[in-house]
């Protein structure tokens, strides 16, 4: 397969559509991670979920570092600032990620909350996650960086929506239909958003 050199670098100076984006989802997850994450790591988890509390830890804990990493690893391929670091970030987004995303799989199988509605909406987010994640691990791996770009991006939307799902589950009726409803709506229309996205950037790129 044909390699590609690394594309110049997409950021531009003063605002743009893309960095109002990037900061919005970086400050619209630190109140979710204050008000879910951040409890559940300092012991609610333990308390709320007796019998599987330490998966909970796990995965809010290796959530936690996929979000940074990602975020992390997003930025430097945008602005090629501090860029050696990039594959080496990556990795740790990919691994804590990989983590994060098979306990949320093995959770869901297991649905310690006996619903199946909420188990099915996590666990399809999560084979969705490990999908794009694969993806763009591999066209890196082929060196087709244009196409690792848009697959990792994708990944992390789906990474960004893990944290706002959270969000589905303090309704509460946490065994009935609504919950899952959110969960679904929670990273299906940010997807479909990015998928919009991402078609008019390959446009703007395939015309010049």
């Amino acid at each position: 397969m044909t390699t590609q050199p690394w594309p110049p670098a997409d950021h531009q100076p003063g605002v743009s559509l893309a960095a109002i984006l990037f900061w919005a989802a970086i400050l619209s997850t630190l109140p979710v991670l204050w008000i879910t994450v951040g409890p559940s790591l300092a012991g609610g988890a333990r308390i709320a979920h007796e019998s599987h509390w330490l998966w909970v830890l796990l995965h809010g804990l290796t959530g936690l570092i996929t979000l940074a990493s990602g975020f992390l690893a997003l930025w430097m391929g945008w602005t090629r600032r501090g860029f050696g670091w990039h594959r080496h970030t990556g990795c740790t987004y990919v691994g804590a990620g990989m983590t994060m995303a098979f306990i949320a799989l093995f959770m869901a199988i297991s649905n310690d909350h006996a619903s199946p509605s909420l188990a099915a909406a996590t666990g399809t987010l999560a084979l969705f996650w490990l999908g794009a994640t694969i993806m763009g691990w591999r066209r890196g791996s082929q060196r087709q960086w244009r196409a690792h770009q848009m697959w990792m991006i994708r990944s992390m939307v789906l990474t960004w929506s893990f944290v706002f799902c959270r969000l589905a589950q303090r309704v509460e009726d946490f065994e009935g239909i609504f919950p899952a409803l959110g969960v679904w709506l929670y990273w299906i229309v940010p997807l479909l958003i990015a998928e919009a996205a991402l078609w008019q950037w390959r446009r703007q790129l395939a015309s010049r």
